[in-house]
């Protein structure tokens, strides 16, 4: 029987602080299934990356078996990971391992995913589907790439600034494309605490003008202007 992988990307989910891939083998989420219910103590888990999983490094058959991680949450604790392979006619799948710190916390056959077998023209037209359906535009998502760049390239990925503390993602969701959202923790400007309690989302509206313009305009106010009255508070859930 030959398995059938079909691979969405998810471009700015609200659940995590960065593109992820939800893999889909025979309508199975993969990732999502050896974990509980809740996830990774609480926290949501998917397939990583378009930019890992799509790349050299990720599911791409190569001539050896490779380990590859798949999925996990945004903990960057644990991940879930796969035995890759081409073998005659077939890419297979198999050697699952769920991980925490690089321990195996459980492996096959507890898993119960067991092995994969898919075709190989099948397989890699599905990663060429889902390169180009990650690699869509829009106006806001170049702004919010653009934004991110700025930021890491001023030093800001570790300080924000007089008003922030740090930041927690950058996003350009696709049903509000003219909208860019940036997640942020608030500096104690009282020096008590490292933070305020919950993060801020705040949102800024673009345009069809230079996303480079934009983005160091976004920049120059996340630097300089205490921004809370205008943002969105989102008190921190407590981890299971």
């Amino acid at each position: 029987m030959v398995d059938v992988l079909k691979l969405e990307p998810l471009l700015f989910p609200a659940e995590f602080t960065s593109h992820r891939t939800r893999i889909l083998v025979n309508g199975l989420d993969v990732v999502a299934a050896p974990y509980p219910p809740d996830g990774f103590h609480g926290q949501p888990v998917a397939g990583f990356a378009p930019s890992w999983l799509l790349g050299p490094d990720g599911v791409a058959v190569s001539p050896e078996a490779r380990e590859v991680g798949v999925g996990g949450s945004d903990t960057t604790e644990d991940e879930l990971t796969v035995r890759v392979c081409q073998a005659g006619s077939e890419v297979i799948w198999d050697c699952w391992r769920l991980k925490s710190n690089g321990r195996v916390l459980k492996e096959e056959p507890e898993i119960g995913l067991g092995i994969f077998r898919f075709d190989p023209q099948a397989y890699a037209q599905e990663l060429a589907r889902a390169t180009e359906r990650a690699g869509r535009m829009w106006p806001a998502r170049s702004v919010a790439e653009n934004l991110q760049a700025v930021l890491w390239r001023e030093g800001y990925g570790q300080d924000g600034g007089v008003w922030i503390r740090n930041y927690v993602a950058i996003r350009a969701p696709q049903d509000r494309p003219d909208v860019v959202e940036m997640g942020y923790y608030a500096r104690d400007r009282s020096g008590v605490r490292y933070a305020l309690p919950g993060r801020y989302v705040v949102t800024f509206p673009v345009d069809g003008s230079d996303p480079a313009v934009q983005a160091q305009a976004i920049a120059h106010r996340l630097g300089h202007e205490n921004l809370k009255p205008v943002s969105v508070h989102q008190p921190q859930p407590r981890r299971r």
